[in-house]
Order: structure tokens, then sequence, then C-alpha cells
């Protein structure tokens, strides 16, 4: 069991919110982890317990925390593999299986908070960790992180607009042609579900994929007959690739939430964040980087692995 943290509000921190305060003092939590934490009771302001984040503290009190009240599983440290870092951003390589930041599994350890503590154990006292994109919990490949403020501003207006690119590969079930295209508007449902939209629904998001088939010969995993193709993102939404592959009727293998939903699908998503372009957020330089394909996602013709 991990023991409460305790520690007095110095003057330096009088009129600091309770979730900002929590965050600072104990660097290996993100905000979003601090905010848990106090809304689910597990910080005492003196005898009493608070569960508003924005709760306003004062110079003297003392405040307790009990950080295993999140009960997570923490990520090994050969989750966080760097494929490239920079003074104010990195990129990782993310494994299948883990999810790139807080889900409404708070048991779940994130890849944002094993890069925290990575950073903290290189001597960093208080790191900062800014999500820039999500991948699927269940794909692989990479995800771009601030880890400088300053950075955000720029990545965020690229993702935004549309200029960061991002190519992935995928294996989808049944026989594709060459070229296929989807530009069906998505809508956001609960319960982290996507499905396209009707026509004229109101919260429609427009969004775009592109799929090229990489093989002319399907090729069998784990037992099913899949084709290898290459999907690029004109839009970012939750779920793009998966729901726009199902409705072109080919939907992605290992899909348990909108491909198969008989039987017994494959042990994992097989999508994979393959590349990745944008623009360097101070230089303005242009960095491209491919991840690690994993055998499943290599075609025939690729020169590396």
């Amino acid at each position: 069991m991990t023991r409460p943290v305790r520690f007095r509000v110095v003057e330096s921190e009088d009129g600091t919110l309770l979730h900002m305060l929590v965050a600072r003092r104990l660097p290996e939590l993100g905000g979003a982890e601090a905010r848990a934490l106090i809304k689910g009771g597990a910080v005492y302001l003196g005898h009493l317990r608070v569960r508003l984040p924005t709760t306003r503290v004062a110079t003297g009190e003392r405040v307790t925390v009990y950080p295993e009240a999140l009960a997570k599983e923490p990520l090994p440290a050969d989750a966080v593999r760097f494929v490239h870092r920079d003074p104010s951003f990195v990129v990782l390589d993310k494994p299948p299986g883990v999810p790139v930041a807080q889900t409404r599994d708070s048991s779940r350890g994130t890849l944002a908070e094993a890069l925290r503590r990575v950073l903290v154990d290189e001597g960093i006292l208080r790191p900062y960790v800014g999500v820039v994109h999500r991948l699927d919990q269940g794909a692989s490949g990479l995800v771009l992180f601030t880890i400088r403020g300053v950075a955000n501003q720029s990545l965020h207006r690229q993702f935004v607009q549309h200029r960061i690119e991002r190519h992935y590969r995928v294996r989808v079930l049944g026989d594709p042609p060459a070229y296929l295209r989807c530009d069906d508007p998505l809508v956001e449902l609960r319960h982290g579900r996507v499905r396209v939209a009707r026509d004229g629904e109101p919260r429609a998001r427009a969004a775009s994929t592109e799929l090229r088939r990489l093989e002319p010969v399907d090729l069998e995993v784990e037992g099913r007959r899949a084709a290898l193709l290459e999907a690029t993102l004109h839009t970012g939404r939750t779920h793009q690739i998966r729901v726009h592959a199902q409705a072109l009727g080919h939907a992605v293998l290992g899909d348990r939430k909108y491909g198969e939903a008989e039987g017994d699908p494959p042990s994992r998503l097989f999508l994979h964040a393959d590349r990745l372009a944008f623009e360097h957020p101070e230089s303005g330089e242009r960095i491209e980087l491919r991840a690690p394909r994993p055998e499943w996602a290599r075609a025939r013709d690729d020169d590396a692995p």
C-alpha cells in the first residue's frame, strides 16, 4: 500500500486550486489524476474530506492525499518507447492495449502517466505532458506528446487544421478493391461509440478516410484471411478508420466494437499508426517519422521492418 502524502500549504501557494496543488506536489500525477483523487474522496484539508477540485487552499492548511485510491496498475517502463525526442515534444511507439490518456476505466495505467514517470526519474521535478492526439487503446504505433507548454499552440493548431499527416497500416476483412474512400460524417454516441451520421443530423462532424490496398494477395492472420491496406486520415475523429472501414463493408480485423460481433475475434486490433509528418513547433522544419512495423503490418515490398 502507498502511504498517504501530507504537506502544508506555503505562502506562495495561497489561493491555489486544490487539483493544481495536488498535481504540483505529486509530480507523478497529472491533472486528470489529481481531479479523480479529489472527486473520489482521497484528499483531505485538515480533517475534512474535500471533493471539489476547484477548492482554493489557504496558507498553513494541512493537505493529506491517498494516492493508492486510484488503484492503478502502472505500465512497465518499457511501454515508453521513444521514436523521436525533442526538448519540447516526443513521439512514442505505443504498444497495443495501452490507453494514451485517461479513460472511463480509471484503474488502467496510461501512456501519458508512464511518460510522466520517466521524466520524473530523469530529474524533471514537475514534468509537463500534453496529449496532442489520441490513438485507439487496441491500436499500436506513433503518438505525439508535448513536454513543454510552448509546443502546444503550434502542434494543436496543426492538428485542428489537419496539417499533421497520419498514415496507418490496417488489416481488413473481405476482398477490398485497390482504392477506397469514405467521406461519411460521424456522430459520437454515449459510452465511447461512434456511428455514421444520418442526413441532416445536427451533431454530425465531417470525416474523410482514404484506403489503398498494399498487397495483391490476402494473407491469413490468426485463421482469418485479411487484406493489408494503408489508411490516410484527412480528419481526426474518434474511431474514424474503424467506422469508415465497417461502412465500406470491410471491417478491421480484430475489431470487437464495430466488426466481428460473433465467434472468437483475434487477440488484438489490427490497426497500426505507421507514419507521422508535421512541422517542428519552433523551427518550422518538416519532421517525418515511421514506427517499427509488427510482422502483420509489413507489405512484401517494404524495405525494412
